[in-house]
């Protein structure tokens, strides 16, 4: 008796050993249980290899889980296995003509469920009821989230095909995203848009640029969802190779009367992924403080385009 007692008790110390490791294993991370993962990133034709990488390192640094997906996987599956769809900068027209109508039909309906979009550039473009690209309304079937045009490049930030670092003035300091912000930030751009929203929308602009006070960056509520849309690209590392990028073809950069070589060694004044991570908090819903009530309507800068509507 004794022994099976003996052998009994040892069995029950093996099985609180494995739980053990098992829990020592399982990776720490942000990822929901019944996810596929965190972050669906979009990659098929049209995005760009470089926004693609150095985006989903940025995700992965901030901790998050990140699938890289297609076109014919949202028209036929959806993004019921995801928490947040980032679209990355690309051709928003080869965006459009891939994702079916019923895809951008399932994106929305994500969003609306309390599904989290970030758009950043083309992405910006693509979430835009109109899309205006050199002065021509392209003939396309955007997402149509933002309930407003995109429209770029403007020479006025930065000649296209020129690439520079340039300066954004936060204008939103109450939002949960900039209120801990500095005054303005750096970011690289090239050929990005400036959302200029409908009279009335119901969307916060969060940064202008500092040539011609064009908006930068906006963010908005989608049914249960929420939505951040950028023209320039924050997660690009220019100071570091952290992002696994490496712009060798980029002319010299003037910032600020000094000249800065056309690699890494472009300088962004500091990293904008800290930034970033505050955006996917709040597009995420994850932080009590991120998720306080915003109330869009008593903010001067949130509906109310000042060179934008011109």
């Amino acid at each position: 008796m004794n022994q099976r007692i003996r052998k009994n008790h040892e069995k029950w110390m093996m099985g609180c050993l494995f739980a053990f490791l098992l829990l020592l294993l399982v990776p720490n991370c942000k990822q929901a249980q019944g996810k596929r993962a965190d972050i669906a990133l979009y990659s098929d034709e049209g995005a760009d290899e470089t926004c693609i990488r150095a985006t989903e390192n940025m995700f992965k640094w901030m901790g998050y889980t990140v699938e890289l997906i297609k076109a014919d996987y949202i028209n036929k599956v959806g993004l019921d296995s995801f928490r947040l769809l980032c679209v990355p900068g690309g051709n928003m027209y080869q965006y459009a003509l891939d994702i079916s109508l019923e895809g951008k039909e399932k994106i929305r309906d994500f969003i609306r469920g309390g599904g989290g979009y970030i758009g950043i550039c083309g992405g910006g473009y693509f979430a835009s009821e109109k899309v205006i690209w050199q002065e021509q309304r392209l003939p396309m079937t955007p997402l149509g989230i933002f309930p407003g045009t995109a429209r770029g490049p403007v020479d006025e930030i930065v000649p296209f095909p020129d690439q520079e670092v340039v300066k954004v003035n936060i204008v939103d300091s109450r939002h949960p995203i900039t209120r801990t912000e500095p005054d303005s930030i750096w970011i690289f751009y090239f050929g990005g848009p400036v959302f200029i929203p409908n009279k009335d929308a119901e969307v916060n602009i969060l940064a202008r640029h500092s040539r011609g006070d064009y908006s930068a960056m906006v963010a908005f509520n989608y049914g249960r969802g929420r939505v951040f849309i950028i023209g320039p690209h924050p997660e690009f590392e220019e100071d570091s190779d952290r992002d696994s990028v490496f712009l060798p073809d980029l002319p010299d950069t003037v910032i600020n009367d000094g000249t800065y070589r056309s690699d890494d060694e472009l300088d962004d004044r500091g990293s904008d992924w800290g930034f970033m991570r505050k955006v996917a908090l709040w597009c995420l819903q994850e932080n009590a403080k991120q998720v306080e009530s915003h109330n869009t309507n008593s903010l001067n800068n949130s509906t109310k385009p000042k060179k934008d509507m011109e």
